[in-house]
């Protein structure tokens, strides 16, 4: 990514602004995540993930359904603050009103020696920031709109849940196997109904991200609220495809200001191979009053789809190489995608070398290989499609009945867009590569 990193450090992290008095906290406490550590009777801690303002997050295992689980405490030295209580609950509820696939999913809450925690499903995979970061180079605008279409489609489904998210942001959306993408941390979460603008100068939120009417503080009809989120969104997609934020500055009151006054670039400005109706569609999304801006997530997916279709839909036929030693399942692949995305090329080859032929005589859309094949192996294949300048972006899905998360991990850093575990249910094939080359399918296979 382009932006630096002193941009991050400030407009790029969670802050809250205010004038007003905050609550004196009481002696630290809390629940114990240090690895080893069985929670609840269930939950064994095997290491921590990440930490933010309110919450720290581990991996664990749940000895019971055994499965790998994230679980979520509040910091120690918050534990007993009623409000992070309260705050902490309500991203518990708000999470748990959401069934979608996009969006991370919550198990069980519970407290344990008076101190709360709620467990979620695990997403193997970093976010959206770290897998941006590790790729050195921008996505392909196939993946970028892939991108922006699953942030939407989570996105939505919180709103029809009655609920808007209001931190919205590349850390807070993780990139897992088969490149399914889940809106994560609802910390800030408010059920429409409820929600309220902030008396006084009060900012709640992520300067690089956020809505100007939230920073003014502005009273918004409820029919608008949800328009704080698409802006968000906008942010995003424009970063993902950029490689830049529309606004960037050293310093968090200029990030605000700018939100507020200044028109960003059009994305063009920083990608020239953009179409101008990408600029267009997110101008509508970054719009400073919300009465003018987009109005749901789901039309901004909707409008970067159509602006995409009609600049690259019809002269750019999708082409796929299908690299596996397994012939039987080497032909299925290619006939479901022949048949799910109708005039594309499908190029099925036997091993990892004769797949490193066909794709520098002919670039693909999309690469899909075995992981475990004669010649080179799939992690092989893809560090070998990264080094010339022909295939270097190459979105690559990468399936295997042998491997694990060490080689998911290997593969992320290699620019590997989605992981597929043997056998796999071919419509979540087929919605993988929807995801990856942004483009929709025209038939899909029934679910298994």
């Amino acid at each position: 990514m382009t932006a630096d990193s002193k941009q991050r450090e400030t407009a790029g992290e969670q802050v809250t602004v205010s004038l007003r008095p905050t609550a004196p906290r009481l002696p630290p406490s809390g629940l114990d995540v240090s690895p080893g550590t069985l929670i609840d009777r269930n939950y064994r801690v095997l290491q921590i993930l990440g930490s933010g303002a309110m919450g720290i997050v581990a991996l664990a295992r749940d000895e019971v359904l055994e499965r790998d689980v994230a679980v979520k405490v509040i910091r120690p030295e918050l534990a007993d603050h009623p409000t992070v209580r309260d705050r902490f609950l309500a991203e518990a509820r708000a999470m748990a009103r959401v069934g979608h696939p996009n969006v991370v999913q919550v198990h069980a809450y519970g407290v344990v020696s008076g101190s709360p925690y709620f467990v979620m499903e695990y997403v193997e995979g970093p976010n959206l920031e770290q897998w941006l970061e590790a790729r050195g180079a921008l996505p392909s605008l196939g993946e970028a709109l892939g991108v922006t279409e699953q942030v939407c489609a989570g996105v939505s489904a919180i709103h029809a849940s009655g609920t808007t998210h209001r931190d919205l942001k590349t850390s807070n959306v993780m990139v897992g196997p088969a490149f399914r993408l889940a809106v994560a941390d609802l910390g800030l979460a408010r059920l429409l109904r409820h929600e309220r603008a902030e008396p006084g100068p009060h900012v709640s939120g992520t300067p690089a991200y956020v809505a100007p009417e939230v920073i003014l503080g502005h009273r918004v009809p409820e029919e608008l609220r949800t328009r704080a989120d698409v802006y968000s969104i906008g942010v995003i997609a424009y970063e993902v495809l950029t490689g830049h934020l529309p606004f960037e500055s050293d310093s968090v009151p200029r990030t605000l200001q700018m939100h507020v006054s200044e028109p960003p670039l059009a994305p063009s400005h920083h990608r020239p191979e953009l179409p101008a109706a990408i600029d267009d569609v997110l101008a509508r999304a970054l719009a400073k009053d919300p009465t003018e801006r987009t109005e749901s997530a789901e039309d901004l997916a909707r409008e970067l789809r159509d602006a995409y279709a009609r600049a690259h839909g019809a002269e750019r036929p999708l082409r796929f190489l299908v690299a596996d030693d397994d012939e039987g399942f080497r032909g299925l692949v290619a006939r479901v995608l022949g048949k799910a995305f109708p005039g594309s090329v499908v190029e099925p080859v036997e091993d990892g070398e004769a797949g490193l032929r066909a794709a520098e005589a002919h670039p693909p859309s999309l690469a899909l290989l075995d992981l475990d094949m004669p010649g080179l192996n799939g992690i092989e294949l893809t560090a070998a499609l990264r080094a010339p300048d022909a295939t270097r972006e190459v979105p690559v899905i990468v399936s295997t009945a042998v491997g694990g998360p060490a080689d998911w991990r290997l593969l992320s850093r290699l620019g590997a867009q989605a992981f597929l575990i043997k056998p796999y249910d071919l419509l979540q094939l087929v919605s993988a590569v929807e995801a990856v080359v942004g483009r929709r399918a025209k038939w899909y296979p029934s679910s298994s």
